[in-house]
């Protein structure tokens, strides 16, 4: 059998685990190796030596490209698929070149980060007759399909409101806005490259599209006004070392662990030390009080579907713990769901799994406890789970539940963290379908 043919664009820390260990036989803690039936033929990337200390620590010999030599990559590798993990900001450049070039892609969630790249992309596929898959790994935990698989069967009836509130911890939280994320032209803002994850879920859960949206933000914690920035009795900013001394979010996770002097804090979730030299050179120090930081870290959202479903939604970036409370109110009943998670999205230094319990509530009296039994791997055993979908073969619970997300499931995530920025700088509801128009 001829195996297929994958070249990486970007090797983040997620490119790492979730695309190129597993395509190249080395998945990690139980996971399925696609080495048999696929090849990673070429990873593309701005920093030559992380490549290259990566292929040189794991064994694996891709061909590496700069970030120019895209064209030369695929002309000579000849990939049929093309995967996306660099900064979000270019999702839509390698996306559109990899259609355009007759692959198909798989790109790392963000899709895109505005509703103009959105255009672009739909423009692009349809020319081609090739697909977009979009890795929304959160629809694959056990308890999210055992959900979608309650909705399903109308255990709810007709969904009239969903609540939900996502709280990242310090450590979590925090590390957004020591990197790249925390620039709106990088990221969009984390109203799109972090809340695109709950929006797709609840999209998924609605088999809806999101209609109007109203919703406040704001710059709490971080950047120069931060709540808790350390300053001195005049209440001027300290310089960075003593900043770093002081913070309470160096504190509680770094102090006796990294140099306050140190250049950025790692958010220690890559086993193998390769570094970013070129994205964040050393001697330019981060950190999270910085004046660059132009993003917000509080969301609050009201969103009306277009079957008349609402959502009232939450998301905060320095909170005790990390994990959701998500609720679902139905014409036939209620359902609860409460997870605390290890903010580890690689699932390496993840405790011992827990069960997770979905809890019913029919409308006139009653109660129901649904128990799903722990898993293995990153995201909640999402990940493990995913990558079959991405580069096996769809399972009959994927078709059913259609886990795999395309290129529309990716517009409609995108275009609502759009909204939700867009509402929060207007002070008026945002008409979403107007907004993908270019109006």
């Amino acid at each position: 059998m001829q195996k297929k043919r994958y070249a990486l664009c970007g090797l983040s820390n997620r490119a790492v685990f979730h695309f190129a260990m597993p395509l190249s036989g080395k998945n990690h803690k139980g996971g399925t190796n696609f080495n048999g039936q696929s090849e990673l033929v070429s990873i593309l990337d701005v920093d030559e030596t992380r490549v290259k200390r990566f292929l040189e620590q794991t064994g694996i010999s891709s061909a590496y490209y700069n970030a120019k030599q895209f064209d030369r990559m695929v002309t000579e590798t000849h990939p049929d698929v093309i995967l996306v993990a660099t900064p979000d900001y270019s999702h839509c450049e390698y996306i559109v070149r990899g259609l355009e070039k007759k692959c198909d892609v798989i790109v790392e969630k963000p899709m895109v980060i505005n509703c103009r790249q959105i255009r672009e992309v739909q423009a692009a596929e349809k020319k081609s007759g090739r697909q977009i898959r979009v890795a929304f790994n959160y629809r694959y935990t056990p308890t999210h399909k055992k959900l979608k698989r309650l909705i399903l069967e109308g255990k709810l009836g007709k969904i009239i409101n969903v609540e939900f509130v996502y709280n990242l911890d310090t450590f979590h939280g925090a590390s957004y806005f020591y990197r790249w994320n925390r620039e709106r032209s990088k990221s969009g803002g984390l109203n799109i490259h972090k809340c695109c994850h709950h929006f797709d879920l609840v999209n998924w859960f609605l088999d809806d599209m999101p209609e109007t949206v109203f919703a406040f933000g704001a710059l709490n914690y971080y950047g120069p006004h931060g709540a808790l920035r350390p300053r001195d009795k005049k209440g001027r900013p300290l310089d960075p070392i003593e900043e770093r001394k002081r913070c309470p979010y160096f504190q509680k996770h770094y102090a006796g662990k990294i140099d306050p002097d140190e250049d950025s804090p790692s958010t220690g979730w890559d086993i193998f030390k390769l570094g970013y030299h070129v994205q964040y050179p050393h001697g330019k120090k981060r950190y999270i009080y910085d004046d660059a930081i132009d993003i917000e870290d509080t969301y609050s959202a009201n969103v009306k579907y277009s079957k008349g479903t609402l959502l009232n939604y939450s998301c905060n970036f320095s909170t005790p713990w990390e994990g959701y409370i998500l609720a679902m109110n139905g014409t036939r009943g209620r359902i609860e769901l409460s997870h605390h998670s290890n903010p580890d999205p690689t699932g390496l230094t993840a405790p011992a799994e827990e069960k997770s319990v979905i809890t019913f509530f029919p409308l006139f009296g009653g109660k129901e406890e649904i128990v799903i039994p722990p898993v293995k791997g990153g995201h909640g055993g999402a990940d493990f789970v995913i990558q079959n979908d991405l580069f096996g073969a769809p399972s009959r619970e994927s078709r059913e539940l259609q886990l795999t997300a395309g290129s529309e499931d990716g517009l409609r995530s995108v275009a609502l963290g759009e909204a939700v920025m867009r509402s929060i700088k207007t002070r008026r509801p945002i008409d979403i379908r107007k907004l993908l128009a270019g109006r």
